[in-house]
């Protein structure tokens, strides 16, 4: 009787092996063990913060992974691909300067002041994050990821929603012209993005000597704020007085 069992006994031993061998099969695939501490948000954080020397195009799983410092199978447990982290990112970085503008304005300011506080806010999240509006044109091209397509569509949605509504009161309490909201967001977007990568040409040997990257933000942000509003302010026989010039000409 004991010889029986000892081949029972082994093919059971077997038997467990394996399905050890089947367990640790099935975890590559989902949360690497021992990675409990680490959760979306970090990994979310890491990206985000090599997205600040890395274009999205040339981000991968593997190079965030190598970046954040764990296993290439957490990212792929907690996104799946690249552009589910890169939509992750990009809600992430989109709620980070709402959140900052919002702090900063209220209902009681202004339109001209509202526009003031976005350029200045711009400026400074693109000198930190020069490559946000490549993820977003990076996500875009994802047509086939609904959650892709969705943030695109409710972000560009508030945006406008926002610019519209600027330049609405602008337009009540006589500060601004009627002007076209989505091109108005086009223009302060770009010009606030530029000056980070146009300002590495200035600085060899052209910017004002003696002037600390902050100082020259400054100036900078208040040449874009006086540039806009002379541009689409309203004022008594002046920009308010000058007729549209038809689209084209």
């Amino acid at each position: 009787m004991t010889e029986d069992r000892g081949p029972a006994e082994a093919k059971t031993a077997s038997s467990r092996k394996a399905s050890g061998r089947s367990g640790k099969a099935t975890r590559a695939i989902g949360r690497p063990a021992g990675k409990r501490r680490i959760g979306k948000e970090y990994l979310v954080e890491k990206t985000a913060e090599l997205l600040r020397t890395v274009p999205p195009e040339k981000l991968s799983l593997s190079l965030a992974a190598r970046h954040a410092r764990v296993h290439l199978t957490l990212f792929k447990y907690y996104f799946q691909d690249r552009t589910r982290l890169l939509v992750d990112v990009a809600r992430t970085l989109s709620k980070e300067i709402g959140d900052r503008v919002a702090a900063i304005e209220s209902d009681a300011k202004s339109a001209p002041e509202r526009l003031a506080i976005r350029i200045d806010a711009m400026v400074d999240f693109f000198l930190v994050n020069p490559f946000y509006h490549r993820l977003m044109v990076e996500i875009i091209g994802d047509e086939t990821d609904p959650l892709a397509s969705e943030l695109i569509s409710v972000w560009m949605s508030k945006t406008l929603d926002i610019y519209r509504s600027i330049i609405d009161a602008g337009v009540e309490e006589g500060t601004l012209r009627p002007i076209d909201p989505y091109f108005t967001f086009l223009a302060i977007m770009g010009l606030c993005e530029k000056f980070q990568h146009a300002s590495k040409l200035i600085d060899r040997g052209q910017a004002p000597s003696g002037e600390t990257p902050e100082q020259a933000a400054a100036h900078y942000k208040a040449f874009v704020i006086d540039m806009i509003l002379e541009g689409i302010g309203a004022s008594a026989g002046g920009a308010a007085a000058r007729p549209r010039r038809a689209v084209g000409a």
